[in-house]
């Protein structure tokens, strides 16, 4: 009796909701409506087909040899994951649309989740809503010449948000495209796009372009798609109704992590006064890339170094993150000496050419090759084939000990952290560093270079730092954003594997890893070790927002189950995990204001072009940001990096930066921060620190076209 009276009941109260929720959602230009509560056909809680709900005839289906998506009934909607995806074929917008808006309730689960929706034309996205590596939304808008607006913000991850894209076209033909997340609005980005931006290929929770898949990780529960910009009252009053039909609530606020034990400026060091002192002409600071160059030079030079280093292993990302190999690019005599004293180790070190592969994934392949000249590996640029070069961590180690030791002038402080600079005005006093057995030591030199990577030195004595996107204003490049944002280049945890007779499978983690990039980059020895880095593993900004020692936990879980998968994989048939690197592959951290800042113009103008009297290196590679918005720009030739990028702004007389943190602007750091391009910043640093010594002047006062004669940079970039 009670269920019959109800049931009428709850049919209005049903019939009402509905009609409430047509009222709210703006009819006028809606062409795709695709609702968790109506239109899904199921199989066993696969989704294998979503209907239109805007009064169209369109379908979103799977498509074929693809895997359907599951239905969530906790976000009420349609759950994503690694190879799921669904498309729509046909004309949902005209080929003569100017102006669109798409709206989508989702949950992405994980940076890097590609695309709640896309519009494309083969490998060329038209209109792109998705979550970059970096966990930022990203809504894109690309004519068919490459012209493209693209708009970010941050996103919630795991956490429903309504996202939303605009883009309209003015009578003047400017085109303007913006993201908005929840109440978080990202910068316009405007540009002159040309006709059409429509397409009869839509894509829905992934992506297939060619041989590669990229995948959403996460829910989502609505999508709408407008052939007009909605206007502002339309979008609040959307975007209120989509809150309150799915229950949105506001992500909890950001709390940073306590300072853990990679913080040495913030994790705090317990010391009464330093137990011992030294005295040393040249004090480098970090012994990586920068560092190894910049010990070697001066010391060559007649000069008292003594260098200071975290790690038990000399050679910084390259030996402790397992980044163990060069790629094509100029190099200088340091980096040439350094790999033939490699090469004389058996198996220690390599020039690695591509090699064919069956695998249809995403995949450098490169071997050592006996016979290929070093030469091969100095240009990337106009080669017919590229070459680099493969080495093994411990023979880096031993080499550079070997070239310090041979020079008489090196006093290695390894096992020892960095955490103080003591300052007189614009001048660094001392520093103080902590051994691994607690102690503390004062160091006082006539000259620091810091080559620490995250520029401590820098940041402790007061140098004037940046983070993360650079604006538009700052340097004038196109590819920077109106305003700045934190987001920085994605991180990477290499690992190396074996050969074996019985490889052992990886096994399964419990709970499986939700998501790693299906991608890698495999150098290495026929018959030997061989280094995987699977590329974007962690969005740059996680180190921020979780902190280092929960990276590291995290990674260890992505570089597993990233093994696991490409153990299937005939390149790497007869092989097994050797061992995970014991650091983190950071690309991009703090990077120091220094007297000039390269920048985009430099890399697009290039040698030919740059007027710059105090060039010091050369470098060739391409804009290259891992997961930070999907730049790339690739050069036509190589450019030139003046000696006043290594010199802190500010009238600092005694403190050189060479370093991934040296003066570069976010895009041209992106290109110039590979290993060999350090060990130059680090030659010329502690060349030009040698002179400052004996000269006994400061470092920005030194005979520098003598320094730029001696070094010879531009004779680096050899003829293809």
């Amino acid at each position: 009796m009670l269920r019959s009276l109800l049931l009428p009941i709850l049919g209005t109260l049903s019939l009402l909701f509905s009609a409430a929720s047509v009222r709210a959602v703006p009819r006028d230009g809606l062409q795709l409506w695709l609702a968790g509560d109506g239109g899904m056909n199921q199989d066993d809680g696969r989704v294998v087909s979503w209907r239109d709900g805007s009064g169209g005839e369109h379908v979103a289906d799977v498509p074929s040899g693809e895997k359907a998506p599951r239905r969530t009934t906790a976000r009420r909607g349609v759950a994503f994951d690694q190879g799921s995806v669904l498309q729509i074929r046909g004309d949902v917008l005209a080929p003569t649309t100017r102006s669109l808006t798409v709206v989508a309730v989702a949950c992405a689960d994980s940076a890097g989740s590609v695309v709640i929706y896309a519009n494309r034309t083969g490998s060329r996205p038209l209109v792109q809503l998705d979550v970059e590596g970096n966990g930022l939304a990203r809504f894109i808008v690309r004519d068919s010449r490459g012209t493209t607006v693209q708009s970010l913000t941050p996103a919630p991850l795991e956490h429903q948000a309504v996202y939303m894209g605009t883009f309209v076209t003015g009578d003047d033909g400017i085109s303007t495209a913006r993201v908005v997340v929840g109440e978080e609005e990202g910068d316009p980005d405007s540009g002159k796009l040309a006709m059409p931006l429509a397409n009869p290929t839509h894509w829905i929770g992934g992506l297939q372009v060619g041989k590669h898949r990229y995948s959403f990780d996460g829910s989502i529960s609505e999508l709408l798609l407008y052939d007009r910009a909605l206007t502002e009252t339309e979008r609040r009053e959307l975007r209120r109704h989509l809150t309150d039909k799915y229950g949105i609530k506001p992500p909890a606020p950001f709390v940073p992590p306590e300072p853990d034990s990679f913080d040495v400026l913030n994790a705090g060091h317990e010391w009464a006064s330093p137990s011992a002192e030294r005295e040393t002409d040249v004090c480098v600071v970090g012994c990586g890339s920068g560092g190894v160059g910049a010990v070697l030079a001066a010391a060559r030079r007649g000069v008292k170094v003594v260098v200071v280093e975290r790690q038990a292993v000399l050679g910084g990302t390259g030996t402790n993150a397992f980044v163990s190999s060069w790629e094509p690019g100029p190099g200088c005599s340091i980096a040439e000496e350094l790999y033939e004293r490699m090469r004389r180790i058996p198996g220690g070190a390599g020039v690695a050419v591509g090699q064919k592969k069956t695998s249809k994934i995403p995949m450098g392949f490169y071997l050592v090759t006996e016979g290929v000249p070093y030469s091969e590996t100095l240009r990337r640029l106009g080669m017919k084939r590229k070459a680099n070069v493969s080495y093994k961590p411990e023979v880096y180690d031993r080499a550079a000990r070997e070239l310090f030791a041979e020079t008489g002038n090196v006093t290695v402080l390894d096992n020892t952290t960095f955490f103080k600079a003591e300052v007189d005005g614009k001048r660094v006093t001392s520093i103080l560093v902590s051994g691994a057995d607690g102690t503390t030591t004062r160091i006082r030199a006539k000259v620091f270079i810091d080559c620490t990577g995250d520029v401590y030195v820098c940041r402790s004595a007061g140098c004037e730092t940046v983070l993360g996107l650079d604006p538009r204003s700052r340097f004038g490049e196109s590819l920077a954003p109106e305003k700045p944002k934190l987001a920085l280049n994605a991180i990477s945890r290499c690992y190396t594997i074996r050969p074996s007779a019985n490889p052992r499978r990886e096994p399964a983690l419990d709970p499986p890893a939700k998501r790693f990039p299906r991608c890698a980059w495999i150098t290495g020895w026929r018959d030997g070790i061989r280094t995987i880095n699977p590329m974007p593993m962690l969005p740059g900004r996680a180190l921020i927002d979780f902190g280092y020692d929960e990276c590291m936990r995290r990674s260890e879980r992505l570089a597993r189950a990233h093994w696991r998968w490409l153990q299937t994989h005939a390149e790497v048939a007869g092989y097994e995990l050797n061992q995970i690197a014991p650091m983190l592959g950071i690309r991009e951290g703090h990077r120091v204001v220094t007297e000039y800042v390269l920048n985009q113009a430099d890399l697009e103008a290039g040698l030919p072009n740059q007027a710059h009297p105090d060039i010091i290196a050369v470098a060739d590679h391409s804009v290259d940001i891992h997961g930070g918005g999907g730049v790339k720009l690739d050069l036509k030739t190589a450019y030139g990096i003046p000696h006043r990028c290594l010199i802190p702004k500010g009238g600092w007389t005694n403190l050189m930066v060479a370093c991934r943190g040296s003066g570069f602007s976010r895009i041209a750091a992106s290109s110039c921060r590979l290993e060999r391009s350090m060990i130059q910043l680090g030659h010329a640093a502690g060349a030009g620190a040698a002179m400052a010594v004996k000269g006994d002047c400061p470092v920005g006062d030194i005979d520098v076209p003598a320094l730029v004669r001696e070094l010879d940079a531009k004779s680096r970039y050899p003829a293809p």
